[in-house]
């Protein structure tokens, strides 16, 4: 989200510090001391905070998926399923395509095979599960899909652009999250699930 570095606490401010060298480097790429650095505190105050490395991973997890969450929650799914689709295709967007860093983190994440990238995996997907289920209580979603199997369809078309953003941008010649490309990408995905693909 976007803040005002003077506006964050200190343990915000580590966090968001992590988040950026994390999505840069990679978690094993980053170590506490450039953290701190860039963050302007001392390595033994991250101690203070988050004990460990894989503490502050987990801090930065959190607030990737409180980002999620946070914008799912604000969309209104009152209303026609056409109008509730385009709310949600806003709400991700704003997600996937606005914030450079919390994409990078997630491709760079979700690539580490480790309990903290299963993890998150695992929670993203009982984000989505969760939400097509309540949008199926709503009449948004048509009842009888197989709700494991479609949240795992829906990830993977959030998620494909992510881990496969570099062949995207040699293929189309331009940056994949541009706005034109992400509004282009989630109208044609809406159309898709909304109305399927074969005739």
């Amino acid at each position: 989200m976007p803040v005002q570095e003077g506006d964050l606490t200190t343990r915000a401010r580590i966090r968001e510090a992590a988040l950026e060298l994390f999505a840069r480097n990679g978690v094993a790429g980053t170590s506490l001391r450039s953290v701190a650095a860039r963050a302007g505190v001392s390595p033994s105050l991250i101690v203070h905070h988050f004990e460990t490395k894989a503490g502050l991973r987990r801090a930065v997890d959190d607030a990737v998926l409180n980002a999620f969450v946070t914008a799912l929650a604000a969309v209104d799914t009152t209303g026609t399923p056409e109008e509730v689709t385009a709310r949600l295709n806003r709400a991700m967007s704003g997600i996937i395509g606005g914030d450079n860093a919390v994409r990078q983190y997630v491709g760079q994440s979700l690539v580490d095979a480790s309990p903290a990238s299963q993890r998150l995996f695992d929670e993203l997907t009982d984000l989505v599960k969760g939400g097509l289920e309540e949008l199926e209580r709503t009449g948004v979603v048509r009842r009888g899909t197989d709700p494991v199997w479609r949240a795992y369809a829906v990830l993977f078309i959030i998620l494909g652009p992510i881990l496969l953003g570099r062949q995207l941008e040699a293929r189309l010649g331009t940056d994949p999250f541009d706005p034109a490309v992400v509004s282009a990408r989630s109208t044609s995905n809406i159309d898709i699930l909304r109305h399927g693909l074969f005739s």
